[in-house]
């Protein structure tokens, strides 16, 4: 290392972090079921 040089660590995750909290299992499951139904329409596109 050079002699003109100082190097440290910056933990940003202890700084810069901020807890966002999990969704509601409810709120997950109509998002999935939503989502499913939007595949299996692209799907039923593809497969006529």
């Amino acid at each position: 290392m050079n002699q003109n040089t100082c190097s440290d660590e910056i933990p940003f995750n202890r700084h810069f972090y901020i807890y966002q909290p999990p969704r509601a299992l409810a709120e997950i499951d109509v998002e999935l079921d939503q989502v499913s139904g939007e595949i299996m329409a692209l799907l039923q596109e593809v497969h006529s």
